[in-house]
């Protein structure tokens, strides 16, 4: 089980800046509609005029099998904190079937927009820039970056999300190419371990540091991607798909030999502190943590959660 968690603020986005802006505009978006649909519970605004405006509190609601919980007189269960203290218990009516699905859009929200901040900074991690694209595969994981760009700076929502979903199906097709490519690069590359005739005619390591360019380029065009897709159904709120996609493309990228090229960018030479090795080993690290916050996504998706925590100041839920 897990928490539909909605933050006072969508706090320290590490992505590009026109990305922070379109993810933190879409929050507030969400966030807003959710406090619509508490204002409407009879007991909530009453309960927040007695409680310090400059605050931020946080109120918890539990569900049961998916619905909030209801008492015998039929109300609904909730409990507000202050510094992990109980301040008050509720007890609430008349809620909205809408009030849940609410919860649930912002909860993976900011738990598909975590994972992509992981694999940005990953990503960043590989010193080598792509100044031109090795292969057609690269270029399509690209072309669906520059797709979803476009569509953040669309104003129609119905036009929008109709440019992520082509932004969807250009960025799973270009990363499923270039895994493969990726794999028939990493195994090309030599061996970290050096043998007694390795650098008696050649220089192990400037070998290594040649056949890991086209590796290390595809592996940052990857992260690219899986993380672009992220914040693709970040947006147009599909947690169930992002639960599939994000996890089979992982996967298929952990299988194409990521624990192999660790060991292997180990032959080429540090630059100014930075290791090859070190975002290979940093992708592998984190994996069960993006597995984690994907199962998730998928266990909001489908109401299997304990409870909703949502951060607040009181005279966001006063009546308008």
């Amino acid at each position: 089980m897990t928490k539909a968690i909605i933050p006072y603020k969508l706090l320290d986005v590490d992505l590009p800046t026109e990305n922070t802006a379109f993810h933190s505009k879409s929050f507030l978006e969400n966030r807003s509609a959710l406090l619509s649909e508490l204002r409407c519970i009879s007991g909530v605004p009453e309960i927040a005029r007695t409680l310090n405006q400059d605050t931020i509190y946080k109120l918890v609601s539990t569900p049961e099998g998916g619905k909030l919980f209801k008492d015998s007189a039929g109300n609904i269960k909730g409990v507000f904190y202050k510094d992990g203290k109980i301040i008050e218990h509720a007890k609430f009516q008349t809620v909205r079937p809408s009030l849940i699905k609410a919860a649930t859009t912002i909860g993976s929200q900011v738990l598909l927009i975590s994972i992509a901040m992981q694999l940005n900074r990953i990503e960043q991690g590989i010193s080598r820039i792509l100044n031109e694209f090795h292969n057609d595969r690269i270029s399509e994981i690209f072309s669906g970056v520059n797709q979803f760009k476009q569509a953040m700076m669309v104003q129609d929502n119905d036009r929008q999300s109709r440019m992520i979903e082509h932004a969807i199906q250009t960025l799973n097709s270009g990363i499923e190419k270039t895994v493969r490519s990726l794999k028939m690069q990493i195994e090309d590359a030599p061996n970290a371990k050096i043998g007694f005739w390795d650098n008696w005619f050649t220089n192990k390591a400037t070998v290594a540091k040649e056949k890991f360019a086209l590796a290390e380029e595809s592996f940052k065009a990857c992260l690219l991607g899986i993380k672009t897709l992220s914040e693709c159904y970040a947006t147009i709120n599909e947690a169930n798909a992002a639960s599939s996609t994000l996890i089979s493309n992982l996967s298929t990228l952990k299988s194409s030999g990521i624990e192999s090229a660790a060991q292997k960018a180990r032959l080429i030479p540090a630059k100014a502190n930075n290791f090859s090795e070190e975002p290979w080993f940093s992708f592998l690290g984190r994996e069960s943590s993006f597995i984690n916050e994907i199962n998730r996504c998928r266990l909001l998706a489908n109401n299997e959660f304990e409870n909703i925590e949502l951060e607040f100041k009181p005279i966001e839920l006063m009546e308008k």
